[in-house]
């Protein structure tokens, strides 16, 4: 049951994903990689039911994610140098992607993790 949930939340982030993907620059790219990364981080620090995070989590986001993945990945190969310059720019562009990620996955996590923190200790 739980590969169904994911297959039909795939579904669903590939659809979210091709809307946000159809014309993409760098801005845009990079906002999408930002919510993707940060609403990740808040799902893996909430508890939530293991059906809530087949859905959203793995099917959803973990489609959304490869979708702008693959609108990062570029490269042209025109000329006899080409390759290498390509793979040099795909290489950076998916750096500063994985720095962006990272850096909104903690931040989703901290907020949650944090405000639970902070909701227990005023009450």
């Amino acid at each position: 049951m739980t590969w169904v949930l994911v297959a039909v939340g795939g579904a669903a982030g590939s659809a979210v994903g091709a809307l946000l993907m159809r014309r993409p620059t760098g801005t845009r790219l990079l906002l999408a990689t930002s919510v993707v990364c940060g609403l990740t981080g808040m799902l893996s620090a909430q508890l939530l039911s293991p059906k809530l995070t087949a859905v959203f989590g793995y099917g959803v986001l973990g489609s959304a994610a490869s979708m702008v993945t693959m609108a990062v990945v570029s490269p042209m190969w025109v000329g006899g140098d080409a390759p290498v310059r390509s793979t040099v720019a795909v290489t950076k562009k998916l750096a500063v992607h994985c720095v962006v990620g990272v850096t909104f996955a903690l931040l989703g996590y901290l907020a949650v993790r944090g405000g639970a923190t902070l909701y227990k200790k005023l009450t």
